[in-house]
Parts: structure tokens; sequence; C-alpha cells
């Protein structure tokens, strides 16, 4: 009985090392299996994902290379902000310029437009001048052909005629303009037919039609 019961008890310690290594190759197997089970989900989750964001019309997100992310700047531009800021800035200098070249386009104007006007005022002051002295060179010239008048109608016709044809043309229609009707026949009577002919001739046409103003003052 002791005999038969000594191989068991050697066995039994054989049995319990047998069962731990088979054991422990369970868990190592239970363990390879679930990193298989986990791999195809999250290959599957990633693509499922990827799949949604173009399904969307978003651009495929790249995994992030640590290596080729730039640093980031906090409150610093971009470069394309500061481009629009340089951009800005030369525009505004522009519009600067030129509204420096109106405002002097202004003033040069404003000094034409008043030296202009200076000139014209000083042409107004010159013709009213010129109007006075021709007035004045009118009434003298009158008055000076009338005194003429007044020599030749004291004069006897026969001692008139011969003076009187000596003078310009022009001269004899302004005297006989202002003469008496008798006294411009008995001169006349006393002059010579050509003389006389010539005189007559340029009387009929010396009138002129009557100016603008005397026909809007005749309809008054």
């Amino acid at each position: 009985m002791e005999q038969a019961m000594e191989p068991r008890v050697k066995l039994l310690p054989l049995l319990i090392l047998v069962a731990a290594a088979s054991f422990a190759l369970r868990a190592v197997d239970i363990y390879a299996g679930l990193s298989v089970l986990t791999q195809p989900v999250e290959a599957q989750d990633d693509q499922e994902s990827r799949q949604e964001g173009e399904a969307a019309g978003a651009e495929p997100v790249e995994a992030a290379d640590p290596a080729r992310q730039e640093p980031i700047v906090i409150g610093l531009p971009s470069n394309e902000e500061l481009e629009l800021i340089t951009q800005l800035r030369e525009r505004r200098e522009m519009l600067d310029r030129r509204e420096q070249s109106l405002d002097l386009q202004t003033q040069l104007l404003a000094s034409t437009e008043k030296r202009i006007n200076d000139k014209i005022v000083q042409l107004e002051v010159l013709e009213a001048r010129i109007k006075d002295h021709l007035r004045l060179f009118e009434e003298r010239e009158a008055a000076q052909l009338q005194s003429i008048v007044q020599v030749y109608e004291k004069m006897k016709a026969k001692e008139a005629a011969p003076r009187f044809e000596a003078l310009n043309l022009q001269v004899q229609l302004d005297l006989v303009t202002r003469m008496k009707p008798s006294k411009v026949a008995d001169l006349m009577s006393q002059m010579t037919p050509a003389a006389a002919s010539r005189l007559t001739t340029e009387l009929a046409t010396l009138a002129q039609p009557p100016s603008l103003e005397e026909v809007q003052g005749g309809g008054r």
C-alpha cells in the first residue's frame, strides 16, 4: 500500500507544474488574441472617421509630424497680415500725397481766379475812363464845330462858298448837319456845281438805320 502511494506522491508536483505551464501559455494566447482583435477595430474607426470627413467636403487630416510642425508665435501677425498692413500704409501715403496735390491745385486756381478778377476790375475802371475821355472829346468837338458853324452862318454865302469847298468832305458834312437849312441853301447856291453835287450826294446817303435801342424805345 505504501509502495503504491509513493509514485502518486511524486507525480503530484509534476502535474502541478504542467498545469501552471498550461495556464501561463493560455494567458499568453488570450493576450495575443485581444491585441489582434483590437487592432482591426481601431483601424476601422480611423478609416470611418476619414471617410466621414471626405464626405463632408473636408480635406483629409494627416497625422501631425512633431518634427515638421512649425512653432506657434502668439501676438505676432502672419506674413499675409504684414503684407496687407504694408499695402494699406502705401495706399494711405498715396492718398495723402494726392490730397496735398489737390490742395495745391486749389490754391493755385484760387490765386489765378483772384488775379483774373483784379484784371477785370482794372479793365472796367479803364473802360470807364476811356468813355469819360471820349465823352469829353465829343463834347469839345461838338462845341468847336458849333463855333465854326456860327462863323459860316455869319459870313456872306458868296464869301463862305470858296472856303467851304476847300474843307474836307467829312468836315463839310459835320458843319452842314449843324447849320440852319436856309444858310445851307444859300451856301450851296454859291458853290460850284460839282462840289454842291458831291455834298448833296453825301447828305442823301448820310442817314443811318435806327439802332436797336431806338427801335425798342419806339415800340414802347
